[in-house]
Order: structure tokens, then C-alpha cells, then sequence
């Protein structure tokens, strides 16, 4: 159970980059080809999350329903960039941000050898998600988010002198609302865990001064199965179904109509490995294959495969730039003693002194890490053991004789949970 926790705190913050992908039925949509989030801090405020991703995307298949066609006419890919950041302004709310970089957009025409491509600042996103419920047990977790998604990057950006369609341009040139759910369940006493994941996002018009474009509205429902190998790595699999609606296009002062070479119902299958390298970093890579594709209307070029690779970083500004505390041991006039505390990482540190030093007749505490020892200073009275361990027990730690309990324990930040 605690193990699952862990995973859980991990996963969430390097699945939810592959979470709400445009549709690949129209292989280049303009604008950020990921919604991208950050790592979900469910228990410390004041944790600030960044992760950067990098994605490749290949299409060179056209497909007219469910049926592939022989010919080919373009080839196209695109490399991309995006820093992603997360915010805990409380223990359950987050807030965050993204922004995204082309390197390249290009489209190779194969009968001609003629290649025209695209490249930077592509659309921001603002969020902010919500850890809105946990079981009892820690089990079950339930988060809800809400995002928005600006069009700052260039929207009529030329190749040869020409504007490049829009399905080449960085930028989306439109506003995006995104919902999401997620629902997390883990299993008591195994290494396996699922994850349920639907997110909606709703397109504005693109109006420009003499045309009226809208992106179709995309939906995404996403199962994921999840096993902790070993301390180091986790492997996943996602099976993820997207709808995007037909697009809507005409003239500002015309007769709108749907795009017949638009929209479509996707499948992917998604592999994916997760392992931590080093204190609070993560690394994730995911190999995204369509299976299933009913594409609408005429032909329309499809995405191929797509490769992600994300790494992330937590920083605690609750002990990154505090002060720093004098040496207790160069205080002649403290006597101390010790107990054993159990723990990871800084975030505990600060956690545990925060417990102890409040406790009567302790003068200062220091926590060692390595050895997960707690020294205990204080002046004339010695304080109760029972009393710091019980404390220390209250706030997630086991100690010697107090074990702490499994939903306290569970609700800690993912690099803090020290039981295997």
C-alpha cells in the first residue's frame, strides 16, 4: 500500500505530459502538441516542481476512415521543446505552467523533394489542479484540473515568401480551455496500481480579418496500468482513446462549414518507463503508437509513432533559502541524547525539527539522513522520548517504538516515503 502511494505521487507527474496529446487524425494541429502539467504535490506547500520534455512526432500514412491508402504525398515531423512548471500553493492545490518551443515543424513533399518547415515559441498554458479526494486507506486518489492555453508564439510565419498553412504554425493563434480528471487506485500489498485519466478541451475561433477557423473540440480517456520493478524503475502501460471534433472554417462574414478532411477517433498503445536518477529528479520515456485510427471525411495524413522523454526536479522552498541555524553541539550549556527517526530527505528534516522543536524543554534537534538518528538537545529537564517519538510518529515517521499511521504516511511527498 505505502509502496503504491509512492509510485502514484511519481507517475503523476511524468504521465500527465503524455496525458492530453492533440489528435493525431490531423498530424500537425498547430499550437503545443501536448498539454503538459507538472508534478502534483498532495501534502507540502510551497514545493516548486520543473520538469523539460522533448517529443518527436513522425507522419508519413494517409487514411480515409479506418482504411490506410497506398500513395504518399507528405512527410512530416517536428521536434519540440517545453519547460513545464508546478507550483504547490497549498497542500492540495497546485498551480502551473508551460510554455513550448518548436525546433523544427517541417512538411517534405515526396514527389517533388521540396520541404518547407516552421520553427518557434509555440502556445503558454496556466492551470491550476486540484487534489479534491483520498480514501481512508490512501487507495484512492481523485484529482481534478483546469487549464487555459495562450497563443504567444508567431501565427503567420512565412517559408519562400508564403504564410504557411495553419497546421504549420507554432502557435495555435487561439485561446484552449482544458479539463481533466484523474482517478488513481492502488492495491494493498502488491506492486500494481491503475490509473484513469479524461480530460476535455474546448477550442476557440481563430478570426482573422477576413477568415473564421475552429480547431474541433478534443476528448481523451486514458487507462494506464502501473508496476513498481524495483526502487529505481517503473513501468507502465496506457492505452489511450481521442476524439477531436471536425473543424469549423469559412469566410468572417460568410457561410461556415465543417472541414471534411478533419477529426477522427485515435487509439494509441503507450509503453512506458519511469526511474528516478538521483534526490527528487525523475526521468520518464514513452513510445506513443497509433493502433486504431476512423478517420473523418476525405484522406487526411497520420501520425506514425511519437517518442517523449521528460525529466523533472522538485525544490523545497520551505528549506531551500532558510537561514542557517546555528550548531547546537557548540553550545556548551546543551545536553543531548538520541533516537532513531526513520526518513529521506531534507523535506523530512524540516518536517521532523518543525515536530520536535515545539515539543517542552527541547532546545534544538538535529536530524541525520544517513544514519536516521535524531539528537535531541535541551538544557536542565530531559523531554519525554515518548513524547518526541510520538510526535515524530504524528507528522508521517516512523520511529522505535511508534509507527506512523498509513494515511498520514501516505499523504507524504513522494521523495519522503522511506518504507520499501
Amino acid at each position: 500500500m505505502t509502496k503504491m502511494k509512492k509510485l502514484f505521487l511519481i507517475l503523476i507527474s511524468i504521465f500527465l505530459i503524455s496525458e492530453q496529446k492533440d489528435a493525431f487524425s490531423q498530424c500537425c494541429t498547430a499550437g503545443n502538441p501536448i498539454n503538459t502539467n507538472t508534478q502534483i504535490s498532495y501534502n507540502n506547500s510551497n514545493i516548486l516542481n520543473v520538469s523539460a520534455s522533448y517529443i518527436r512526432s513522425y507522419s508519413d500514412t494517409y487514411y480515409k476512415a479506418t482504411d490506410a491508402l497506398s500513395k504518399k504525398y507528405i512527410e512530416s515531423y517536428f521536434n519540440f521543446l517545453s519547460i513545464n512548471l508546478g507550483y504547490s500553493l497549498t497542500d492540495e492545490l497546485q498551480l502551473t505552467g508551460d510554455i513550448g518551443y518548436f525546433i523544427d515543424k517541417s512538411q517534405k513533399f515526396v514527389n517533388s523533394d521540396y520541404t518547407r518547415y516552421a520553427n518557434g515559441i509555440a502556445d503558454a498554458g496556466l492551470g491550476l489542479s486540484y487534489h479534491a479526494f483520498s480514501s481512508e486507506d490512501g487507495l484512492i486518489n481523485i484529482n481534478e484540473s483546469a487549464k487555459v492555453t495562450l497563443p504567444i508564439g508567431q501565427f503567420n510565419q512565412e517559408y519562400d515568401g508564403v504564410v504557411l498553412p495553419i497546421d504549420l504554425q507554432p502557435s495555435s493563434g487561439n485561446l484552449r480551455y482544458n479539463f481533466g480528471l484523474m482517478l488513481s487506485k492502488s492495491f494493498e500489498n502488491t506492486n500494481f496500481a491503475i490509473i484513469s485519466s479524461n480530460t476535455a478541451e474546448f477550442s476557440q475561433a481563430v478570426i482573422t480579418d477576413n477568415t473564421y477557423h475552429k480547431y474541433g473540440n478534443l476528448y481523451n480517456a486514458s487507462l494506464i496500468g502501473v508496476y513498481k520493478i524495483n526502487s529505481m524503475f517503473t513501468g507502465m502501460l496506457q492505452a489511450r482513446w481521442e476524439m477531436r471534433e471536425r473543424a469549423l472554417s469559412g469566410p468572417k462574414s460568410g457561410n461556415l462549414n465543417y472541414l471534411n478532411s478533419s477529426g477522427g477517433v485515435v487509439g494509441y498503445i503507450s509503453p512506458q518507463i519511469a526511474f528516478n536518477m538521483m534526490d527528487k529528479m525523475m526521468c520518464n520515456f514513452q513510445f506513443h503508437y497509433p493502433f486504431y485510427k476512423n478517420i473523418y471525411g476525405d484522406e487526411q495524413l497520420t501520425n506514425k509513432y511519437m517518442m517523449a522523454f521528460n525529466i523533472s526536479k522538485s525544490l523545497d522552498f520551505n528549506t531551500l533559502f532558510a537561514a542557517a541555524e546555528p550548531n547546537p553541539d557548540e553550545d556548551k550549556s546543551l545536553m543531548s541524547y538520541e533516537l532513531w527517526v526513520n526518513g529521506n530527505c531534507e523535506m523530512c528534516e524540516a518536517r521532523i525539527k518543525k515536530a520536535f522543536n515545539e515539543i517542552k524543554y527541547v532546545s534544538a534537534s538535529k536530524w541525520d539522513k544517513t544514519t536516521k538518528m535524531l539528537k535531541v538537545y535541551y538544557k536542565t529537564t530531559k523531554p519525554d522520548s515518548n513524547q518526541i517519538e510520538r510526535a515524530a510518529a504524528d507528522v508521517g515517521h516512523d520511529t522505535e517504538h511508534f509507527k506512523a499511521d498509513d494515511k498520514v504516511y501516505n499523504n507524504l511527498h513522494s521523495c519522503c516515503l522511506y518504507r520499501k
